[in-house]
Formats: structure tokens, sequence, C-alpha cells
């Protein structure tokens, strides 16, 4: 995934992404909360097993939940992958 304009780093651009193809909203942005912009508990398991799947980072179902602003979720999956992706 390359890095676009609007994010300050892979890890958001990773997080936008996956929101943006399982909510179908492509006009969601690195400060958006995901429940207000359509994110659900269904989506937010489907979001955890992609980004497990990428980061191979566990429980991240959890994650996202105390950080559902997606920059706030962004740098908490930073810091659990060591501040890489």
């Amino acid at each position: 995934m390359t890095i676009d304009s609007e994010f300050r780093n892979p890890m958001d651009a990773l997080v936008v992404g996956s929101v943006r193809n399982l909510t179908g909203n492509t006009s969601i942005g690195i400060n958006d909360d995901f429940f207000d912009v359509g994110g659900n508990s269904i989506i937010a398991i489907r979001l955890g097993q992609v980004l497990n799947e990428e980061l191979g980072i566990p429980r991240t179902v959890r994650v996202i939940f105390k950080n559902p602003v997606l920059s706030d979720l962004s740098d908490a999956l930073s810091d659990l992958a060591g501040g890489t992706a």
C-alpha cells in the first residue's frame, strides 16, 4: 500500500485503507471515529483479523474498541508493533 499525502506513516495508510475497504466508505480519513463512519462490532472483528494478519498483533479488536479514532488506533498499533509497519 502506498502512503497518500493524507497519512502520517504506513500504519495510517493500513488502518484507514482497511476501514475503507471493510465499510465501503471511501471518504474516511485518519481523524475519523471508527464507529461514526459505519464501523460496528462485526466490522471491528473483521478489522482485527485484517490487522492481525498484517501485523501479527494479537487481540487487535480490544485495541480498536479502546482507540476508535483512527489516528489513535494507528498510534496504538504502531506502539504494539514496535514502531514498524
